[in-house]
């Protein structure tokens, strides 16, 4: 009898052991689900986060890992080679993020949108990397009252010097190489160290303007005027071409539709299943921009204390 009760508890722990794992595979995969029995789908994607790599991606099942641009980017790789998949949908309620992951994003948006269509619902928020991301594709919505553009280039750098002369400290540094600690915030910034950065910071910013420039179709003139790290509503962003309609997500998907040539089609959702808010809330601000990654590059390379910031 007490092998039976044994052999019960076993079996019992086993089971429940099973149905937490099915429960965390469930949680992991909701909202990305798979179709197995074909027919034709419309993927709705919600990048609903700041734009950023992510290489220490240690936080598990349970709570779910988080959705860097790379798992952006293999998503979309795989809608495109998914032939059931007839266009995209993607939720934009984003600032922007690192220069190099909004680059690397909105040139796989850019590949997808040439092989299905691709339109983008403006939610609440289209900013700086996000809207570079944005830019390629097909078609754009945007809810009258959301937030678009904020296309420019900033750099922060902040100086101790002068409060440190009042407190009576001294910093000696010692280094090899001209620039190397170019931005100190020890020292105040020779003309030549300013005119070397604002350099780097025009390069970069017209890069953005090209890519904005070509895939809106505007000429380089044109976006220069519109895009000097203003911000507009959706409703002002439709008058300036920064959107082409001002709408509803059922807006956007009836368009989707209509550029797919699908009707009725299986919606699949990806990208939901964590909780951004904490995050969106701490991203919420519109100087963040595209440029955290430069930024870390300077730091990394002896600047300290600077931030450069697309918006």
């Amino acid at each position: 009898m007490k092998k039976i009760y044994l052999i019960l508890i076993i079996l019992f722990v086993v089971l429940i052991g099973i149905v937490g794992a099915t429960i965390l595979v469930v949680m992991s995969l909701s909202n990305e689900s798979i179709n197995l029995f074909g027919g034709e789908k419309i993927a709705k994607v919600y990048l609903c986060n700041e734009i950023y790599f992510n290489y220490n991606q240690d936080s598990g099942l349970l709570f779910g890992n988080k959705k860097d641009a790379r798992y952006y980017i293999n998503l979309l790789d795989r809608l495109e080679k998914d032939d059931s998949v007839k266009g995209v949908l993607l939720i934009v309620n984003s600032p922007g993020g690192e220069v190099i992951a909004s680059e690397k994003l909105a040139r796989k948006v850019a590949e997808l949108a040439k092989k299905k269509p691709v339109v983008v619902y403006v939610e609440g928020l289209d900013a700086s990397g996000a809207y570079m991301v944005s830019a390629p594709a097909n078609y754009i919505v945007a809810e009258k009252d959301s937030i678009v553009g904020s296309i420019g280039v900033r750099m922060d750098i902040i100086h101790f010097y002068g409060l440190m002369k009042k407190l009576g400290i001294n910093v000696t540094t010692i280094k090899a190489g001209k620039y190397k600690d170019i931005g100190s915030p020890f020292r105040p910034m020779t003309k030549e160290e300013y005119e070397y950065l604002q350099k780097m910071i025009n390069e970069t910013y017209m890069d953005f303007i090209k890519w904005v420039a070509k895939y809106r179709h505007f000429s380089i003139n044109y976006t220069l005027k519109i895009a000097d790290g203003k911000i507009y509503t959706g409703e002002d962003a439709k008058k300036v071409g920064l959107v082409d309609e001002v709408g509803t997500e059922e807006t956007a998907l009836k368009k989707l539709e209509e550029l797919a040539n699908v009707s009725n089609p299986e919606i699949v959702e990806y990208g939901l299943n964590e909780d951004n808010g904490l995050l969106f809330k701490l991203t919420y601000y519109l100087g963040y921009g595209i440029g955290k990654g430069l930024g870390e590059v300077l730091y990394s390379a002896g600047i300290r204390d600077e931030k450069i910031l697309l918006h």
